[in-house]
């Protein structure tokens, strides 16, 4: 079981082709697509028919794998995101198109869709534990196109049915059903363990609140644009903290849906970090055992190396085999167990100590690393490829672990502060040399971000915008993102 954390902060700026993602070259300005003035007097409000969003991934810090057996995990946002362009349409269509599963993208008549088999989620109500068979079996045998079936759109399959699932529960009778394109890019890694279909989750349930109207999340940024006509600012926030908890849980339910419909049963975690960004603690309950989540309260940024082995994981093969050696030897299965909940909650009260002394949280941090990752290679979580990264990081004095389920996929390593950025430009290249590939990032950053194209945009801006989004390098997108200006963030 996964969890999820995110943190964006200042990085080194590093250009070279297969170097950490956030160390992004000089990229070209953005589209303008609208540089109206509004006088003082006149109220600025948000066109609601085009929009950016983002949202975060996660990372496991410490707790995997024992987070199943009732031990505490700590998952954290990533400033390594998902970002997604969704323009209104006015032919009654829907389109959804993803470039980085291969440019899979489709567009469906919107009266097509079977909706005879939806039973809508009204306004007020939450969805509920279960996801509705009928409309499940109605999307794969009526509104799946034949391509998703194609090898090469297998990782499709799933954030199609997402889409459409959440489009189509949040209809409300009597009212038009509302036509849009949605494209999404991500400067995560897909398949490696760092939260990228929560990510995309958080995308989808936002976007299709805002087209439906069906959430307050329109507020803050209204009341921004309002705002800044009238006063300002004399402190710069870049959006954070903008938009309120209540307001992005809203949001949160629905990813917990879209989240279901990929994965099944998933803990709730990663959307959540993705949505809510920060950190969080949690506890499955198991046993009888009493389980839930808790927010890390003045958590501080720390810089982390991610690194993805590039091996394929297979997280249920992987948690079966830690299962079977806790069986195999019970005393010794306890044991780790229970030094791996003390890890946990030592890192959860370095975390959130805010009078804690930098120098002293780094080192606690990396010394809780390197043995969590020691316990987590005795359960045989690990990998030869992860054990080469542990030992190339290991030569510049830095600790690394696991993350996620193991048995490859990706691995963290904590950057001090007075880490000098040539020796991190000398790691980053051995670690490409050896076949792996490092981004440079933050965690317990900022979560679910909201950015309205402001004005209103001819067709051929609106095309202009999504080509332009579509072909920006995956190494500038996170700068491209942050250049369109007025984000918001929870």
């Amino acid at each position: 079981m996964e969890a999820g954390v995110t943190l964006p902060s200042p990085l080194p700026s590093i250009t070279e082709p297969y170097t950490p993602i956030h160390g992004e070259p000089w990229s070209p300005p953005p589209l303008i697509v609208s540089n109206r003035r509004l006088s003082i007097d006149e109220p600025r409000k948000p066109t609601h028919s085009h929009w950016f969003i983002s949202a975060p991934g996660k990372v496991i810090l410490f707790g995997e794998h024992a987070v199943v057996h009732g031990v505490t995990a700590i998952g954290a946002s990533v400033d390594l995101r998902c970002y997604a362009l969704a323009s209104h349409r006015d032919d009654g269509e829907i389109s959804l198109h993803l470039p980085d599963l291969n440019n899979w993208e489709h567009s469906w008549d919107i009266e097509s869709l079977p909706w005879d088999a939806v039973t809508p989620t009204r306004v007020g109500e939450d969805h509920g534990p279960l996801l509705d068979p009928r409309l499940m079996d109605a999307i794969a045998t009526r509104a799946l196109p034949d391509s998703v079936h194609l090898p090469q759109y297998a990782r499709a399959k799933a954030a199609v049915t997402a889409f459409l699932y959440v489009y189509m529960i949040l209809r409300q009778d009597g009212k038009p059903k509302p036509s849009f394109s949605f494209v999404t890019r991500s400067t995560l890694p897909i398949g490696a363990g760092l939260g990228s279909s929560a990510s995309y989750s958080a995308c989808v349930a936002a976007v299709n609140l805002i087209f439906a109207k069906r959430t307050s999340l329109t507020e803050p940024v209204r009341k921004r644009l309002n705002s800044e006509a009238a006063i300002s600012y004399t402190v710069k926030h870049d959006g954070r903290r903008a938009i309120p908890n209540e307001v992005a849980e809203e949001v949160n339910k629905w990813a917990f849906i879209a989240e279901k419909v990929m994965h099944g049963n998933p803990s709730g975690v990663d959307n959540t970090v993705s949505v809510h960004g920060g950190a969080i603690a949690y506890k499955r309950a198991v046993n009888g055992s009493k389980g839930g989540m808790d927010g890390l309260h003045g958590f501080r940024s720390v810089k982390f190396l991610l690194t993805d082995s590039k091996v394929p994981r297979d997280t249920k093969r992987l948690v079966a085999n830690v299962g079977i050696r806790l069986k195999e030897d019970p005393t010794r299965g306890a044991d780790v167990l229970d030094a791996i909940q003390a890890i946990s909650i030592e890192g959860f009260r370095c975390l959130s100590d805010p009078e804690i002394p930098r120098e002293t949280l780094l080192s606690g941090l990396s010394k809780l690393i390197r043995q969590n990752h020691a316990f987590l290679k005795e359960l045989g979580a690990s990998h030869i490829s992860l054990e080469e990264i542990c030992e190339l990081t290991d030569e510049f004095g830095l600790c690394t672990k696991l993350t996620g389920a193991g048995g490859g996929g990706c691995a963290v390593t904590l950057i001090p502060d007075d880490f000098y950025d040539d020796s991190l430009r000398i790691l980053t290249d051995k670690l490409v040399e050896a076949g792996y590939q490092p981004y440079l990032t933050t965690v317990g950053g900022s979560g679910l971000g909201v950015n309205p194209v402001v004005g209103n945009p001819t067709p051929l801006e609106k095309e202009e915008l999504k080509e332009a989004f579509v072909k920006e390098p995956r190494m500038n997108l996170a700068k491209w993102a942050e250049q369109q200006g007025g984000w918001l963030y929870v």
